[in-house]
């Protein structure tokens, strides 16, 4: 057994060994901790938002209407062209103008495609809406037109447009398109022109 002085050194070097090894291990410990922490959240969001930037970039929607066979809006390719938003939604009605439309036109996010009856492309009567080349835009009726309307109109400006009404209001309504030359200020030039564009 031991004694005296021996047995008091023999402790200090076990109870010193003891410590020692705590301390390596409460180390060790902290090290493994601080690294999961820092390297986990940093992981994780740069997944999400990889997958939400994949979610945002690369579609556009569509809203595709009248004589087709499942009205709706679509989800796109982006750089899609029309005939490909029509054959999404089933494509045209036997009734169906499709022609009236430019089916090689880039669709665009938002927009709205109406595909009318032949009646309704013959007429000019077709509700359009959205972005450019959506299709046949709706003809300009001499008889309900306002002022800014009229100005839309090929080679009419303000002051014809002003005159298109006066003659409204004094002679009554337009009988036919062409009688957009009795006003003053159009002539045949003009309506050659704009012929394409109005409707009575």
């Amino acid at each position: 057994m031991l004694r005296g002085p021996k047995k008091v050194v023999f402790l200090f070097v076990i109870v010193a060994v003891i410590l020692a090894g705590c301390r390596r291990e409460a180390q060790t410990s902290g090290l493994q901790e601080v690294s999961l922490e820092k390297e986990a959240p940093e992981s994780g969001g740069q997944q999400e938002e990889e997958e939400a930037g994949a979610l945002r970039e690369g579609t556009v929607f569509v809203y595709v209407c009248g004589q087709v066979a499942s009205p709706g809006v679509y989800e796109l390719t982006e750089g899609a062209r029309v005939y490909e938003a029509l054959e999404a939604a089933g494509g045209a009605l036997d009734g169906g103008y499709p022609e009236s439309l430019n089916l090689a036109q880039e669709v665009q996010d938002g927009q709205k495609l109406y595909v009318p009856t032949q009646e309704e492309a013959l007429a000019g009567g077709i509700p359009q809406e959205g972005g450019p080349g959506g299709g046949a835009q709706a003809k300009v009726n001499l008889n309900t037109a306002g002022l800014e309307e009229l100005m839309t109109l090929t080679g009419i400006g303000q002051t014809r447009a002003e005159a298109i009404l006066a003659y409204r209001e004094e002679q009554g309504q337009f009988r036919a398109p062409e009688d957009i030359m009795n006003v003053d200020g159009i002539k045949e030039g003009i309506y050659e022109k704009l012929k394409d564009e109005i409707t009575v």
